[in-house]
C-alpha cells in the first residue's frame, strides 16, 4: 500500500513564502489525523525556517513528541515501509540534531555557568561547569586549549572524561558533520554503515544534505529516531532546551520525513 508522504505546513504567515510553505494535502490529514506535523515557514533571504515547536513549553513539546511518535508507532504496525524502484522508503522515522559543543561559547556574558571545576580524567585541569555538563550529555567537546595535541574533550561514562583526537561513533570512526548519523540499537530496520537517503522538507533547509551515513548506534536514542550530526558549533543559549542545541539552528524535531535505503 502507498502511503502519501508528509509535507511541512506553515504555522503562521511568512512575509513571502516559497513552494514549501503550503497546508497538508488531504490524504496527508486523513494519515495523521488530529496531528499537526513539525512546521516551517521559510521568509525571504533567511535561511532559517521557523519552527512549530519553538513557543512551545517543555511540557507542550513532550505531549507533541509522544503524539507523533505514537502516529509513527501506529504505520510501523500496518505499514511502515514501500518497495521502489530506487530501494526500500520508510516512514516511521523522525529525525534530530546532535553537536560537538565548543568550549569558547560557554561564557558567563552569554548567561553560562562558567564555574571553573575539575573531574575524574581531567587530570587536574578546569573547564567551565556547563561545558562539561554539554560534553556529558553530546559525547564530545571541543577544547578551547589543546591538551598534548588533542583538541577534544570525551565523556567516558561514570562521571569520567578523557581528551581525545576528534569526535568519534561508538566504533572509533570519526563523525562527519552533515554526513554522520547515529541510530537507536534497537532500530527495527536500519543498520551502521548503510546510507540513507532523509527526504524532509525540514532536514534539507537546515542541513543542505539529503544523503546520511549510519556512523553511530546508541542505546539512548528512540527506536524510531535518526540524530544527525550537526558537526561543531557553540550553543544555542543558555536557557532551557537551548543549551541542548547549536547556535546553527532552532531544528529539533522533523517528522516530515522519507527514508530511502537504496538496494
Amino acid at each position: 500500500m502507498k502511503i502519501p508522504w508528509p509535507h511541512a505546513t506553515a504555522t503562521k504567515p511568512s512575509r513571502q513564502t516559497t513552494s514549501r510553505n503550503r497546508s497538508a494535502p488531504l490524504a496527508l490529514r486523513k494519515w495523521l489525523p488530529g496531528i499537526s506535523i513539525l512546521a516551517l515557514s521559510v521568509c525571504a533571504g533567511l535561511a532559517e525556517p521557523e519552527f512549530a515547536t519553538d513557543t512551545m513549553s517543555d511540557a507542550e513539546l513532550r505531549n507533541y513528541r509522544n503524539q507523533m511518535r505514537a502516529e509513527l508507532r501506529r504505520l510501523l504496525e500496518t505499514a511502515p515501509n514501500e518497495e521502489t524502484a530506487g530501494g526500500t522508503a520508510y516512514r516511521v522515522y523522525y529525525c534530530t540534531i546532535y553537536y560537538t559543543p565548543r568550549e569558547s561559547g560557554f561564557t558567563a556574558e552569554r548567561g553560562f555557568d562558567d564555574s571553573r571545576v575539575s573531574a575524574p580524567g581531567l587530570k587536574g585541569r578546569r573547564y567551565p561547569l556547563a561545558f562539561l555538563q554539554a560534553v556529558k550529555k553530546e559525547g564530545f567537546g571541543r577544547l578551547a586549549e589543546p591538551v598534548n595535541g588533542l583538541e577534544y574533550l570525551q565523556y567516558a561514562g561514570n562521571g569520567r572524561y578523557r581528551f581525545a583526537k576528534a569526535p568519534l561513533g561508538n566504533r572509533g570512526n570519526v563523525l562527519v558533520p552533515r554526513n554522520s548519523c547515529a541510530i537507536s540499537k534497537n532500530n527495527p530496520f536500519l543498520r551502521r554503515g548503510q546510507v540513507l537517503r532523509v527526504d524532509s522538507p525540514t532536514v534539507q533547509e537546515v542541513t543542505g544534505r539529503y544523503e546520511w551515513l549510519i556512523d553511530d548506534t546508541g542505546g539512548g536514542l528512540h527506536p524510531l529516531q535518526i540524530d544527525l550530526y550537526w558537526g561543531e558549533d557553540d550553543p544555542l543559549g543558555a536557557v532551557g532546551r537551548m543549551r541542548a542545541r547549536p547556535a546553527g539552528t532552532r531544528m529539533e524535531y522533523a517528522f516530515d520525513v522519507k527514508v530511502l535505503v537504496r538496494h
